[in-house]
């Protein structure tokens, strides 16, 4: 039934397929996926063989309470947690995830430790614009961390920057913004530096374009690592979150809100497992070597006659 319910099959669905009511189905639903191991005791029973370099992204859930009395009644009435998660980027296994109240320094500290004691060897995080995932990272994990920032969420706040501005029509304002684009998604190092050349040409007379270009220069070593290290392989965007959390929320969306933290928490585990014993069937490119393998076996496991029910568990929290 956990299964069904996960694949999309709706609690009226259910419902009507096993003679239950839907409040009975849900009940099970949460027991089944409150007994499946977390991502921890998922890492002891397989030991998989990580990339290092992680994609970490956040998305939001709706849920009635909260876990943390950081908030007071009236902040309760948000109904939001946020779900942070981690895509290894060269296996696409999910190294752990965690349901928290927000997504702030002390959630990804919190998240980060539980990260490294699984044993995850973080050599390269990418992320969004939220400067608190790298500060958190490499408090738990050194200074030593190589951090890619998402170009493709940089450009689309150049872009948010121009309109607030009220000059997202504006063709040198475009023009600089596009310039800075080619900059960053060069195909290598030499490309890049070739074509920081011609930015450093465009004149800049308006407040907005200066702005704009020293925000790019404030953030260009994180901009370029993906070319800085080119034998890394390092994404330049956190898609492989985006991704994930376009088919969770097809998922999410029928269920509406949580009743509770714990249903959440214990749902989303549940998908999770789920996704990493599931096979790929659409990679393309250079990833194509995935497909009819989950990320569970790109990552080295023998997942062969494994029940992802009857994983060990360890009772701790």
């Amino acid at each position: 039934m956990l299964i069904e319910s996960i694949e999309r099959a709706s609690v009226r669905i259910l419902a009507r397929r096993f003679g239950r009511s839907k409040t009975t189905i849900m009940k099970t639903i949460h027991h089944a996926a409150g007994l499946l191991a977390k991502s921890h005791e998922v890492a002891a029973f397989f030991r998989p063989s990580w990339s290092g370099i992680l994609v970490v992204d956040g998305k939001y859930v709706r849920t009635k309470t909260l876990r943390s009395k950081r908030f007071d009644e009236g902040e309760r009435s948000r109904s939001f947690m946020c779900w942070l998660s981690s895509v290894d980027a060269g296996t696409g296994d999910l190294p752990h995830y965690a349901l928290a109240d927000e997504e702030t320094m002390i959630d990804l500290v919190l998240f980060f430790r539980r990260l490294k004691e699984i044993g995850y060897p973080l050599r390269v995080l990418i992320s969004d614009g939220n400067a608190d995932i790298p500060r958190a990272a490499r408090k738990v994990y050194g200074e030593g961390i190589i951090h890619q920032l998402c170009t493709r969420h940089f450009i689309d706040g150049l872009y948010r920057k121009a309109a607030e501005a009220g000059f997202s029509d504006d063709e040198r304002t475009v023009a600089i913004i596009l310039s800075i684009q080619r900059v960053i998604e060069s195909d290598d190092i030499e490309t890049a530096a070739a074509r920081l050349e011609e930015l450093k040409a465009f004149p800049l007379r308006h407040p907005l374009h200066r702005l704009l270009v020293a925000d790019f220069r404030a953030h260009a070593e994180e901009l370029v690592a993906h070319l800085a290290h080119p034998n890394l392989g390092i994404p330049h965007t956190t898609n492989d979150a985006e991704s994930l959390f376009h088919q969770l929320g097809l998922r999410l969306d029928p269920l509406g809100q949580f009743m509770n933290w714990r249903y959440a928490d214990n749902y989303l585990n549940a998908w999770s497992l789920w996704r990493r014993f599931t096979p790929f069937t659409d990679c393309k490119g250079a990833r194509k070597k995935r497909n009819k393998k989950s990320p569970l076996e790109c990552a080295g496991c023998r997942i062969k006659g494994v029940d992802m029910f009857k994983i060990p568990r360890t009772n701790q929290p």
